[in-house]
């Protein structure tokens, strides 16, 4: 019980009197290297490949030092390309498929402002032309009215200069006259001349459009057949003024056109300008905004073309450290499990060359062998010669049981010294060698489970540790959220408060002002009701003496304006009273009554405005009310979903801690666990490769003594 290091502890006075033992015989063998026993010789032989084999254990050992070490490099390296690797391709297809999405919305963008240039394009070239069309007209129409103008402005002046001519000068006049009516049927030909004057002024004037000499006359009596001869067209009659009125009517309104036209016209073109300003600022703006998003879009396509060809070559990049990081991976096991296969043969051959060694070297085999040495070869020796060899091999036996401090080799060196017998002998080394063989084995065997278990066990650890590490953030992170939504609802509380305590006052505020309108018009009804009363009053001794109040005049009364009164200023001032009868201060009642009366509809004016500021105030008041009530019902719905929030982080945070109490439990666990594993374990590290060494040095003795008589006993060392 205990393991291999209890063992050196409990075997530890037999490790001393096994070196006792040892010194004792190397007294023997030392007395006996006068002569080199076969066993001696072939203990050297086993010693010098003993040292062959370990050499080329430490060059295999160098070689596969470097072969692990490219593995653990390149296994290392290799893993860390393919997460980068992996992580580098779901980086490029997200970036893909937005760029994509980002690509589409471009093109959707370029296609829409597009078509807003089109549409700008061409209410700029349908505004130019409508532009050019009322231009046009306008041009057409100004001209046509200008000549209308003229036509009627010279009519106008002709026809005022009629009648009063003689003579030659009157005959020019009349000529005149004849030019002017081809210009007014011109102007009666317009369709607008007929909306310019009545249907009887119109007819009129087509007739002297049509016949100029029938408005032509004599001043007195009809004209001789003489003047109609040299005059045709007489003298103006009286209806030519008449038609002197109406053309400079026509006139009139053809000037007024003409100028509204020419204003509308400046304002139009005005327009027109701005228009076309704000339309070429906005093409300017579409056009930008276009090439923009062209730009972007060649960007981006550009951008994706770069992402889909990293996104390719980190698909094949990542299948080939993924087919190398596997390669390298079956090879390194491959040559692991090769190299352990290896390392456990050879340690196997160095035990048992090393048992030879101490078997052939201890003191009692050297005395053993130096006495058996001449029996092994000379059946017909002598009793004395073969003591003496037999000596010699019991000492040789001794030297190896002291090199090799093996209990074993010397008490197989006692016994032959005191027997002889090879047999015996042989049989005792080929046991211990299989014993020691066992025990290295199980040793291998505590040793690769302790290795296990520790490994295990430290993983576990490393485990929980990481677990309990990200236990312990993730409820630091949930407490941040926890305090920022505990901060929030306190807010949202405050805010809640603050709203309630605004409807309240602004509920207040409202039935304040509900009961100061009543009080108010109660007061003025109060106030009505008296003066009222007053009045009444005052008409009551006018009405027991059967007399009439008198009333103001309308204007009395206007602010900033003196009475007028309905007195004659030319007419000679009455006294105050006539009669004898008492008529009372009519005057003075009249004016206090009629101050009464406009103080009563005052009153009563402002009742109806004070009822109308109170239903607009009511308005209002509900407005704000609802619109305060929502913002509440807004806030507590938030802070509704703030507190579900709350309560789900604080879930999470209770089942964090959960996990990491149970955490922490398993950690405690495997605390126990690794106490026992050192308890159980620990000499693995201290004092395996001693008790290896110690027992490969044993096991080499057990050889070497077991070559040494094997030799002897077939006659091959002399």
């Amino acid at each position: 019980a205990g393991g291999p290091f209890a063992r050196l502890q409990r075997d530890g006075p037999k490790m001393k009197r096994i070196a006792a033992v040892a010194a004792t015989l190397g007294a023997v063998a030392h007395a006996a290297t006068f002569q080199q026993t076969p066993m001696e010789r072939v203990a050297v032989l086993l010693q010098q490949m003993r040292h062959r084999i370990e050499q080329d254990g430490k060059v295999e050992q160098q070689s596969y030092d470097k072969y692990a070490c490219w593995c653990e490099d390149t296994m290392g390296r290799k893993a860390n390309d393919i997460a980068k690797g992996k992580e580098t391709i779901e980086e490029s297809q997200a970036l893909i498929i937005k760029l994509k999405a980002e690509i589409a919305s471009h093109g959707a963008e370029i296609q829409q402002a597009k078509k807003d240039i089109a549409a700008n394009m061409q209410a700029q070239e349908d505004a130019t032309a409508m532009r050019n069309k009322e231009n046009a007209e306008y041009v057409g129409e100004k001209t046509e009215s200008e000549q209308c103008t003229g036509a009627l402005e010279a009519a106008v002046k002709v026809l005022a200069g009629a009648g009063e001519k003689k003579g030659f000068l009157q005959t020019y006049h009349e000529a005149e006259l004849l030019s002017v009516v081809m210009g007014i049927k011109q102007v009666l030909r317009r369709p607008s001349a007929a909306k310019l004057v009545s249907g009887t002024d119109l007819d009129l004037l087509r007739r002297f459009a049509q016949s100029p000499e029938d408005f032509v006359q004599g001043n007195t009596g009809m004209p001789s057949l003489a003047q109609i001869a040299n005059n045709p067209f007489g003298d103006y009659a009286p209806q030519s003024t008449q038609i002197q009125g109406i053309l400079k009517g026509m006139y009139d309104t053809f000037v007024g056109d003409l100028e509204r036209s020419n204003a509308d016209e400046a304002e139009a073109q005005k327009s027109h300008e701005e228009l076309m300003a704000t339309k070429k600022a906005e093409l300017e703006t579409l056009q930008a905004t276009l090439q923009q998003h062209e730009l972007d879009l060649a960007q981006k396509n550009q951008r994706l073309a770069d992402t889909e060809q990293l996104l390719d070559d980190a698909k094949k990049q990542l299948d080939a450290d993924e087919k190398l990081f596997e390669n390298v991976k079956s090879g390194c096991q491959l040559k692991a499990e090769e190299w352990s296969e290896r390392t456990q043969l050879r340690t196997e051959e160095l035990s048992g060359v090393g048992k030879a060694i101490e078997i052939l070297t201890s003191p009692d085999a050297r005395k053993t062998f130096g006495a058996a040495t001449t029996t092994f070869f000379q059946v017909s020796a002598t009793p004395k010669r073969a003591d003496l060899e037999q000596s010699v091999r019991s000492a040789q036996l001794a030297n190896l049981a002291q090199r090799y401090h093996s209990m074993g080799l010397a008490q197989i060196a006692v016994a032959m010294r005191t027997s002889g017998h090879f047999d015996k002998v042989m049989a005792s080394i080929d046991q211990m060698i299989s014993d020691l063989r066992k025990e290295e084995q199980d040793d291998i065997q505590h040793r690769d489970r302790c290795q296990n278990a520790e490994g295990k066990n430290s993983n576990d650890v490393e485990d929980l540790n990481a677990a309990i590490s990200k236990a312990d953030q993730s409820i630091k992170r949930l407490q941040s959220e926890s305090d920022a939504l505990q901060g929030k609802i306190t807010t949202l509380k405050q805010e809640i408060s603050s709203t309630r305590t605004d409807m309240k006052e602004l509920l207040d505020l409202r039935n304040e002002d509900v009961e100061e309108l009543k009080q108010a018009l109660k007061d003025d009804a109060d106030a009505v009701v008296l003066l009222k009363q007053a009045e009444e009053a005052l008409k009551q001794f006018y009405k027991n003496n059967g007399a009439k109040l008198g009333l103001l005049s309308k204007h009395a009364g206007k602010a900033g304006q003196e009475p007028v009164y309905s007195v004659d200023p030319d007419k000679a001032p009455e006294t105050t009273w006539s009669g004898g009868k008492y008529g009372g201060k009519k005057d003075e009642t009249t004016g206090v009554v009629a101050i009464l009366q406009m103080i009563i509809e005052d009153v009563e004016k402002e009742m109806a405005t004070a009822r109308a500021d109170d239903a607009k105030a009511q308005d209002r008041y509900e407005k704000e009310r609802d619109s305060m009530q929502k913002t509440l019902d807004a806030q507590l719905a938030m802070k509704l979903t703030t507190e579900k929030e709350l309560n789900e982080v604080e879930s999470k945070m209770a089942d964090s801690q959960e996990l990491k109490d149970a955490k922490h439990s398993d950690l405690g666990a495997e605390q126990e666990l690794k106490s026992a594993l050192y308890r159980d374990c620990s000499w693995v590290s201290t004092h395996f490769e001693s008790r290896r060494d110690k027992r490969k040095a044993e096991m080499a003795g057990l050889e070497e003594a077991k070559s040494y008589l094997s030799g002897v006993e077939s006659g091959d060392v002399i």
